[in-house]
């Protein structure tokens, strides 16, 4: 093993530089490379130079030109066997003075309900390869991407407002987006890793990257890292460890049907993904691109889409549903690795037994806390699911991979949501309950609609 500072700990790996130099010709009023429209004067000046990108740098800041700068225009790489030893070789996202610059095409998009992990903030990018499509499975609601996309997440957290970049002390802000299309400043920042699913010509393929202390690159860790840091909230500070998973541990949440085996991205589909609202529908912009047919933007256009679990205007059971879906469908679902144990907290499940309302776990040795039932209607504390979502115990958390510390919030809600469930398990009864009475949330606002108008499972009837 090697130290990487203090804090992080990372598996040995030989690192390979390129060393590139590119060359530009300055012959018209279009700097190349950057991207630069300048006066014809300028353009004159510069006729016969020939020079490498340091050489070009030296140029525009003699001739005073940096007020038209624009960020690097690079383009994003394939790689079908090799894994780079650095992240900005994929020429995805590089760190440019202090700022995330994104490679030509790519996206940064949003999903409606984030994943829980450590309350980081996350920013995703998409890039398909030019001129190709992404299409829709109508059986799965999945879309399909095409050979050559790359997509990553880059986890971070913001730094408290009096430590250095090496102190690894941060403040949770839980929900935010930080950095976005429209701010890639990193001063507050400090990135963690970057994670990249590459869709190859033999499946996806996973790969985890882990950014240096300084934050000048991402270096290639497949056996993962730990981040020893703290978290701050209001006052208060908890020594935690961040842990960046191995590429076995990847491959472990993304394989979403145990029948195939095939890893496939968990996020950026239809169901998760925000659309259909004013100046914020992805798809959309999809389709302007040229990346999205309108007949496949109708069709996923139709399909439900999850609320944001935070969104208070939203009915508690939507908030719930949508939670677990994307912090635990992935895994419990009738095709994924816990299909086994018989609880499927997946977004299209309706039977509340399966979700585990007075259901016997199969096998969750001390995970059940002492508890019976994986859901006790109106008693949280005697519910599997509370005593899981509560636990840092490995041996009985849940989800068991992706977190060191307790989503509070997340907590409150499913126990809230608990809470208010009419009915009980009455071991005298010959059968547990096969449906659940209606449960009525007072809400404000509009409601969106995203779910049926028919009991799921839960009783929720949308009028």
């Amino acid at each position: 093993m090697s130290l990487l500072g203090s804090r992080v700990v990372v598996g040995r790996r030989s690192q390979r530089i390129r060393e590139r130099s590119l060359l530009y010709g300055f012959g018209s009023r279009l700097i190349h490379g950057f991207g630069i429209k300048c006066p014809a004067s300028w353009s004159r000046r510069l006729r016969t130079l020939q020079v490498n990108l340091t050489g070009c740098i030296a140029i525009i800041l003699g001739l005073g030109l940096i007020g038209c700068a624009q960020p690097n225009d690079f383009i994003v790489q394939y790689f079908e066997v090799n894994n780079p030893s650095r992240l900005s070789e994929w020429g995805v996202l590089k760190n440019t003075d202090g700022t995330l610059s994104l490679g030509r095409g790519t996206k940064v998009y949003h999903l409606a309900s984030p994943l829980f992990s450590d309350y980081a903030g996350k920013l995703r990018t998409l890039s398909l390869p030019e001129g190709e499509t992404v299409k829709l499975d109508s059986e799965t609601g999945r879309f399909i991407y095409p050979v050559g996309t790359v997509i990553t997440k880059s986890f971070y957290y913001r730094r408290a407002g009096d430590s250095d970049r090496a102190d690894y002390r941060f403040v949770r802000t839980a929900g935010t987006h930080d950095l976005n299309a429209l701010n890639l400043n990193l001063d507050q920042m400090t990135l963690l890793e970057t994670r990249i699913l590459v869709k190859r010509a033999s499946g996806w393929a996973a790969l985890p990257y882990v950014w240096d202390e300084m934050q000048t690159d991402a270096i290639l860790s497949p056996t993962g890292a730990l981040v020893r840091a703290k978290l701050e909230n209001a006052g208060d500070s908890e020594a935690f460890a961040y842990v960046v998973p191995n590429t076995n541990q990847c491959a472990g949440c993304h394989t979403l049907d145990q029948s195939h085996k095939a890893m496939l991205p968990i996020g950026p589909h239809p169901k998760h993904l925000v659309r259909g609202q004013p100046e914020s529908d992805q798809l959309a912009s999809w389709v302007s691109l040229g990346q999205l047919s309108q007949i496949d933007y109708a069709a996923a256009s139709q399909l439900d889409v999850h609320q944001n679990w935070q969104n208070p205007s939203v009915s508690q059971s939507e908030r719930v549903l949508a939670y677990l879906d994307i912090n635990c469908g992935h895994c419990h679902s009738p095709t994924g690795p816990a299909d086994t144990s018989g609880l499927f907290l997946n977004f299209g499940t309706v039977d509340p037994i399966r979700w585990g309302v007075c259901k016997a776990p199969i096998a969750a040795g001390q995970g059940t806390g002492g508890a019976q039932f994986g859901i006790v209607p109106g008693d949280p504390d005697a519910s599997i699911m509370s005593y899981r979502l509560s636990s840092v115990d490995p041996g009985a958390m849940m989800p068991e991979l992706g977190r060191s510390l307790v989503h509070e919030e997340g907590l409150a809600l499913v126990r809230s949501w608990i809470a208010a469930m009419p009915g009980d398990c009455d071991l005298d009864e010959p059968e547990p309950p096969t449906t659940l009475a209606l449960i009525k949330h007072e809400h404000t606002g509009a409601h969106t609609g995203s779910l049926r108008s028919e009991p799921l499972g839960f009783g929720v009837f949308l009028q």
